[in-house]
């Protein structure tokens, strides 16, 4: 790595700063975020001799980032994208309370040459699919919010017509219908479905969250991106203790997980499994985050050896 880029996105405006390895910066350069600032982009890193293993450093904005990413990986570079959670830390430390596009594309670039970030694989087909996934989940939790308030409206106001949450429940209906149909292609849903209580749209929305699954080196990394690894404090040498969950990563995942625990106590392995941690002195709350562990760790066993559910391996 000779050189690293960082790239403020904004809806309109991109920033790019390149950082040598002695750790100086060019000016930063703005383009219009529009394909024809994203090629002026490409050719300014061209010309500034940025290689394909020379990290170039996006902030996960959404909608905004995904473009000009996609742009450039397909151009060649080695594009990766950053939690903003970083970005945040580093502009809070700074000395001087600067907040600027071009502050935040050299802290980028810091960034970027130490190293920070995931690589940027996702297509715009895989993007398309994830996002059906994601706006349903959005349109349930409307949709509970507005049975709630309907419940209140009928019990204690006598008002029981003008609802839509029935409009609502059937949308979500098809929608289920739509992307379990859109993710049924090859054996990956199946693998999935075969886990005592994951559904195929629990499994579907599994493989949406994690996909593409090779941008995780560890099994911890994947634990951690679904928010289900315990938060750690240590100081002074005194030994660290376990709190709560972090809650970090992606909720959509995470709720999945939930779920799928919840229906699998009717089944024998799950249920047999809760009772034992039950047994062992365990909160209910505890153990569920547990048994989400345990299917999330049991859904990446299946989808990297290629195989269905086996329940012996779990008794055992």
């Amino acid at each position: 790595m000779n050189q690293s880029v960082g790239i403020d996105v904004g809806k309109r405006e991109l920033v790019a700063s390149i950082r040598d390895t002695d750790g100086k910066t060019a000016i930063a350069a703005p383009f219009p975020n529009t394909s024809i600032g994203l090629r002026k982009l490409a050719v300014h890193l061209a010309k500034s001799n940025v290689g394909a293993d020379d990290p170039v450093l996006l902030e996960s904005t959404g909608p905004y980032h995904w473009l000009p990413a996609r742009t450039l990986t397909d151009r060649g570079f080695f594009v990766k994208v950053a939690n903003p959670l970083h970005t945040k830390q580093i502009a809070r430390h700074s000395i001087r309370k600067r907040k600027t596009d071009k502050v935040d594309a050299s802290h980028l670039a810091f960034l970027a040459s130490q190293g920070y970030g995931y690589r940027f694989v996702e297509t715009a087909e895989l993007a398309k699919k994830k996002a059906l996934v994601r706006h349903y989940w959005k349109l349930r939790s409307t949709a509970t919010s507005y049975l709630l308030h309907e419940r209140y409206l009928k019990e204690y106001r006598g008002v029981s017509k003008h609802g839509i949450f029935p409009l609502l429940e059937k949308r979500c209906e098809a929608m289920q219908e739509a992307i379990v149909e859109e993710w049924n292609e090859g054996n990956d849903l199946k693998y999935l479905d075969s886990i005592p209580g994951v559904s195929p749209f629990i499994a579907a929305t599994i493989l949406a969250e994690l996909a593409p699954l090779n941008r995780f080196e560890r099994m911890e990394q994947i634990v951690a991106f679904a928010g289900l690894d315990p938060s750690v404090k240590q100081s002074g040498g005194v030994r660290g203790t376990h709190g709560p969950i972090s809650k970090r990563g992606s909720p959509f995942l995470r709720h999945a997980l939930y779920l799928a625990v919840f229906g699998s106590f009717s089944h024998r392995p799950m249920n047999a499994v809760y009772k034992r941690y039950k047994e062992r002195g365990l909160h209910h709350n505890a153990i569920m985050c547990v048994l989400s562990r345990k299917v999330l760790r049991i859904a990446i066993a299946l989808l990297r050896k290629r195989r269905t559910f086996d329940p012996k391996f779990l008794n055992a």
